[in-house]
């Protein structure tokens, strides 16, 4: 764990000194441990300049498998510090990816209202891997994300909804207004999400790549109302998909923006166990029907 710790530090901070610092160990042992994943590996992770330490190809490539992992085992050592904790048969523990967070929680605070047995409700929010993975181990008991992971057979998936990508700028008569997506990628600065979240991940695959267009000018940014704080500031544009700008006002400062190039589609997922327990699979059908009818009414309202 600390061998894919320390890798991610320095792929992140691209400095074997400032991820030295964040992982409490000396910038030799850093470079010990790079060094020894590198052997183990059979491949060259960083190109290592005076100015700093860079992912290769290679790296690059790892860096997502090594989010996964660690993700993974911090999600098995909290299963396991949970065995020692007192049980409690009538809670529902709930994760929300953060985009969703408007769209989920008035039919699971309407939910709260109806199940008068539940005496802990327990709400996380969190990047749709972590979720994943935390009701993969059975620290959460529902999540709802917007990606699903092969990897992860114990989990039953059901598509909510999904929605169109908008692309967005500011409400500015001096922010550009341009006819092609390709010039807005030379000329504007994009604010995208990292690298590997679900956003940017279908960004990439099925717009700039199959297009052979990518940002000239990027920001990148871990939340997607950071993005929508950008944007409205003039800061750039983006993408983000239409249930991000609900409700109505939500929005005011941020326009739509309608180019040929752009129709791609965000999916919603509920994720639980296989073996999820009769309560839990009694209070799911109202949960999901209460989330569909929220999305219907911002639909209906005309925030599209």
């Amino acid at each position: 764990m600390l061998d894919l710790k320390v890798f991610i530090a320095v792929a992140e901070t691209e400095s074997m000194s400032k991820a030295a610092h964040y992982v409490a160990l000396t910038q030799p042992a850093v470079s010990i441990r790079i060094a020894g994943l590198e052997a183990e590996l059979g491949a060259s992770l960083f190109h290592r300049t005076r100015s700093g330490a860079f992912l290769t190809e290679a790296g690059r490539k790892f860096y997502f498998y090594a989010q996964y992992a660690l993700s993974a085992l911090e999600a098995g050592q909290e299963s396991l510090r949970m065995l020692s904790a007192p049980p409690t048969e009538e809670k529902l523990r709930i994760g929300i990816v953060e985009s969703l967070t408007h769209v989920m929680l008035p039919s699971i605070i309407q939910s709260m209202k109806e199940q008068a047995s539940l005496i802990e409700w327990k709400i996380s929010t969190g990047q749709s891997l972590d979720l994943a993975l935390r009701t993969a181990s059975g620290e959460l008991d529902i999540s709802f994300i917007n990606q699903t992971f092969s990897p992860l057979p114990q989990l039953h998936s059901v598509k909510l909804f999904e929605e169109p990508l908008a692309f967005i700028g500011p409400k500015q008569p001096t922010f550009p207004r341009y006819r092609s997506l390709a010039t807005y990628l030379e000329e504007v600065p994009f604010i995208l999400l990292k690298r590997h979240m679900p956003l940017r991940e279908l960004l990439e695959h099925q717009l700039f790549a199959p297009l052979r267009m990518y940002p000239q000018k990027l920001i990148e940014v871990d939340a997607s109302h950071v993005i929508r704080q950008m944007v409205e500031q003039g800061t750039g544009c983006s993408f983000l998909p239409v249930s991000s700008l609900w409700p109505s006002g939500r929005d005011a400062a941020i326009e739509r923006i309608s180019l040929p190039e752009i129709h791609l589609q965000q999916s919603f997922y509920c994720v639980y166990l296989h073996s999820a327990s009769d309560q839990i699979l009694n209070l799911l059908p109202n949960l999901q029907a209460g989330i569909i009818a929220q999305v219907d009414q911002f639909r209906n309202n005309g925030n599209q």
